[in-house]
């Protein structure tokens, strides 16, 4: 399928051998003693995603940095050029499968583009993108001698500013000591928002304290802002779609999965769940998809992100992909359907009384109730009952007040939901975080529950190639 890029990426590699090949031994001991330094692992809590228009954090591994020092900071490509590209160095991506495959296949987009304010550098080393994922690997300097955290990590309009709509995880420890540590963010947007040529990446950093913990933005915050150009040419060149148009029953309840793109940047499952079902279908229970090349063992790619149904009931799945390595077979598997009572998917909370009146098997409870200037914050409690089930999901379109009038959420904030194991069992605790606008509402409130963790579990499996 690829034939032509191939070639050119195996000339570009010869190219950089023979290129390598004239560094004096004794410059790169020089360097490699001079440059090298490993970052510390640091474990985080498991976070589950859930978006609307808002950077919605989720579970990441530490990432691991090899950096090498002296030199200037690079500037920015005066002219874009097009892929395959010479692999990214400096970042440990050895259990991101998307990542390393595109890696090893030049399709990571080097940017090398620096940016400082106050005490901070951040560089921009490169992107892998997808029609609907964008993942950001870069480094972040700390020059001061007392310890950072990163606030956010957003998407604007170059023209307007305007913040982007997308969901977003993000790789690497908040927390920075000082000295160059790496990270790496994913951005996934909805179909309806497809990724622009040109993005501006706002990464925000501030002294860490304990308000800062837990915020988004800080008075003594320092912002770094560049224009990021990206070669959407290559990305469509090594993308495909395949037709599925499969309809999948679980005891009387239907979806019908409609697609899937491979990129370079992951795989996605187009989906859609009719209306006509008398349950309430938020999707598939456990899905992934196995990727087997004969002669090697299956890989199982993980779903890193799932887009619930909107109004029409269409959904996407995001998935890890090897699919650049041409595996004789992809199939999407999973074990069972989301599926619960419709007349159970709300949750009425009086904020006055601090009560969960009622909620989706009773087993929503009441968390806290704060007021600032510019948000009021709404926490709810949700432990597992069902090992794996999945969690609780606020439907993102607002809420409706005591009188039947409807809100919605505080604009780029919306809603999060953190989660953090029990015990031994394996259960997770969630709590969910929801930020209204600062304003008296007239109780009770209700909240619509676009998914819980009800499960019908039966075998699926549908071949993608």
């Amino acid at each position: 399928m690829f034939e032509k890029e191939e070639r050119l990426l195996a000339e570009m590699k010869h190219e950089t051998e023979k290129e390598s090949m004239m560094v004096p031994d004794e410059a790169l001991d020089s360097a490699i003693r001079s440059g090298i330094r490993a970052g510390e692992r640091r474990g985080k809590k498991r976070y589950r995603l859930r978006a609307a228009s808002a950077v919605v954090i989720a579970a990441a591994a530490v990432l691991l940095l090899t950096l090498w020092g002296g030199g200037s900071p690079p500037g920015p490509s005066p002219q874009l050029a097009q892929g395959p590209y010479p692999p990214l160095t400096g970042f440990d991506i050895a259990d991101d499968i998307t990542a390393r495959t595109a890696n090893r296949h030049g399709l990571i987009q080097p940017v090398n583009q620096s940016k400082s304010s106050g005490e901070y550098t951040v560089t921009v080393q490169g992107v892998l993108t997808g029609p609907q994922r964008l993942q950001v690997f870069y480094t972040i300097e700390n020059h001061s001698g007392r310890k950072a955290t990163v606030l956010r990590e957003k998407l604007k309009q170059p023209d307007t500013g305007k913040e982007l709509s997308y969901a977003s995880s993000t790789g690497g420890d908040p927390l920075l000591e000082k000295g160059k540590w790496a990270r790496q963010v994913n951005f996934y947007f909805e179909e309806s928002t497809p990724i622009p040529e040109t993005v501006t990446l706002d990464i925000a950093v501030a002294p860490y304290s304990t308000n800062t913990v837990h915020s988004s933005e800080s008075p003594n915050e320092e912002v770094m802002e560049m224009d990021l150009k990206l070669d959407l040419e290559t990305m469509r060149r090594f993308t495909s779609t395949v037709p599925l148009n499969r309809t999948i029953e679980v005891q009387g309840q239907t979806m019908t999965l409609k697609e899937a793109v491979l990129s370079p940047a992951g795989i996605t499952v187009k989906a859609n769940i009719p209306k006509e079902n008398s349950m309430k279908v938020s999707g598939l229970f456990q899905p992934y998809i196995e990727s087997s090349k004969e002669g090697s063992s299956a890989v199982q790619l993980g779903n890193s992100l799932t887009w619930l149904p909107g109004a029409q009931g269409d959904m996407t799945y995001f998935f890890e992909s090897d699919a650049l390595d041409h595996p004789d077979t992809l199939v999407l598997k999973a074990g069972g359907m989301h599926a619960v009572d419709r007349d159970d998917m709300q949750i009425v909370v009086d904020v006055k009384q601090k009560k969960v009146l009622s909620s989706p098997e009773d087993r929503i409870q009441f968390g806290d109730y704060t007021k600032s200037k510019d948000k009021y914050t709404l926490s709810l409690k949700y432990e597992e009952r069902d090992f794996n089930h999945g969690a609780v999901s606020i439907d993102s379109l607002g809420f409706t007040d005591g009188e039947g009038k409807r809100h919605v959420f505080k604009e780029q904030e919306g809603s999060r939901s953190s989660s953090e194991s029990t015990g031994v069992d394996g259960y997770w605790s969630t709590t969910m975080y929801l930020y209204l606008e600062p304003e008296d509402y007239p109780q009770p409130l209700t909240f619509d529950v676009s998914s819980f963790p009800g499960v019908i579990e039966q075998a699926i499996e549908v071949p993608i190639q």
